[in-house]
C-alpha cells in the first residue's frame, strides 16, 4: 500500500473518529507531507511495507543537518510517524503488522520553561488596555478572560454566546479532542464580559462571542495581532511573547497561589498531568528566590566557621 494513501486515511481517521482539532490535524499533515516529499526526492520506497528504520533514520539526519530542525521539532516528527504506523498496524487492512519507528531511540530534548508575565505586568497590561485600545470593552474582557481562565487561543476564538453563563459565573470551553470543560469565572471577569456584551454590535448575525471591529467573528490572526499591539502599547512586550503565553501566565499564577495541581489540570484541560507539571518548575523559580530571604541565608563568617566546626565534630564522633 502506498504510504500516501495511508497518510490520507490516517488524517481522515483523526478528523472523523478521533475528533482532533483542525490545528492538530494540520500539524500531522505538515509533518507527514514533509516525510512523503523526502521519500520521493531521495528515490526511497513509497510502499508503507517497504519503509524500514534505516529510511526513517535518513529522514532524521535530513531534518537535523539540512533543515536545521531543533531536537524538540525532530522528536515531534518522530512521534507523528509512530502514530501513523500505529494506525496502520491497528487497522490490519494494509498488510502491515510492524511499526519500524519503534526502533528509533528517544530523542533527548531540554524542555523550556514557558515564558510568562509577572503579576505586576498583568496589571499594567490590563489597566493600559482601557487607555490604548480602539475597542476597550472587547479587548479588556478578552484578555482578562485569557488571564483568568487559562484558555487556549482557539478555545477563545470559537466561544459562543451560549458558552457564557454570567449568572452562574462559568464559561464552557471546547478543548482538544472536542472535550468540554466548565471553568468558574471571577466577578471582575463577569462584569467585564457583560460590559462587552452591552456594546457588542454584529454587522453579520452570529453566535460567536468575540467580534472584530467590522462586526464579524474575530480570527486567530486578529487576536494574535491585537495582543501584540496591546502588549507593545502598554509596555509589557518582549521578544518571544505571544498571546499563548497568557495561558502559561494564568496557570502559573494559579499554582503560585496554592491551587492543587489536579485542579489546575482540570482548569487547563490537560489530558496528561505531566503537561501540567511543567508549571511546578516555573513556580519553583519563584520559590527559590523567596528562599534567599531565609533568616539563615546570611551568616557572618565567625558564626559560619563555628557551625562548620560543630558539624564536623558531630560527624567525627558518629563515625
Amino acid at each position: 500500500m502506498l504510504i500516501g494513501y495511508c497518510i490520507e486515511d490516517f488524517l481522515n481517521y483523526l478528523e472523523v473518529e478521533r475528533g482532533s482539532s483542525p490545528n492538530t490535524i494540520e500539524g500531522y499533515a505538515v509533518d507527514l507531507g514533509l516525510f512523503l516529499s523526502f521519500l520521493k526526492q531521495n528515490d526511497l520506497p513509497l510502499n508503507a511495507e517497504d519503509i524500514t528504520v534505516q529510511h526513517l533514520r535518513q529522514f532524521l539526519v535530513y531534518l537535523k543537518k539540512e533543515r536545521g530542525n531543533a531536537p524538540v521539532t525532530v522528536k515531534r516528527k518522530v512521534s507523528t510517524i509512530k502514530s501513523l504506523y500505529n494506525f496502520i498496524c491497528r487497522e490490519r487492512i494494509y498488510g502491515i503488522d510492524y511499526n519500524p519507528a519503534i526502533q528509533l531511540a528517544t530523542i533527548k530534548t531540554c524542555r523550556k520553561l514557558p515564558q510568562i508575565l509577572s503579576l505586576e505586568e498583568c496589571k499594567t497590561f490590563l489597566k493600559g488596555i482601557k487607555q490604548v485600545s480602539l475597542f476597550p470593552e472587547r479587548d479588556y474582557a478578552m484578555f482578562l478572560l485569557f488571564l483568568q481562565s487559562g484558555c487556549r487561543l482557539l478555545e477563545l476564538k470559537m466561544m459562543k454566546l451560549s458558552d457564557l453563563n454570567l449568572k452562574e459565573k462559568t464559561v464552557r470551553f471546547l478543548g482538544k479532542g472536542n472535550k468540554e470543560r466548565i471553568v468558574p469565572l471571577t466577578g471582575d471577569t463577569c462584569r467585564s464580559l457583560q460590559g462587552y456584551l452591552d456594546v457588542r454590535r454584529p454587522k453579520v448575525e452570529t453566535d460567536y462571542l468575540f467580534l472584530s471591529t467590522h462586526g464579524k467573528p474575530i480570527s486567530k490572526r486578529g487576536i494574535q495581532q491585537n495582543f501584540r499591539d496591546m502588549a507593545e502599547k502598554t509596555g509589557v512586550y518582549r521578544p518571544g511573547l505571544s498571546v499563548h503565553k497568557l495561558r502559561h501566565t494564568s496557570l502559573t499564577l494559579l499554582l503560585k497561589e496554592g491551587v492543587d495541581i489536579r485542579c489546575l489540570q482540570e482548569i487547563a484541560g490537560h489530558a496528561d498531568i505531566s503537561t501540567t507539571q511543567v508549571y511546578t518548575h516555573v513556580a519553583g523559580e519563584d520559590i527559590r528566590k523567596q528562599m534567599e530571604k531565609h533568616p539563615l541565608a546570611v551568616i557572618d563568617s565567625d558564626t559560619e566557621s563555628q557551625l562548620i566546626r560543630e558539624m564536623a565534630y558531630e560527624v567525627y564522633n558518629v563515625c
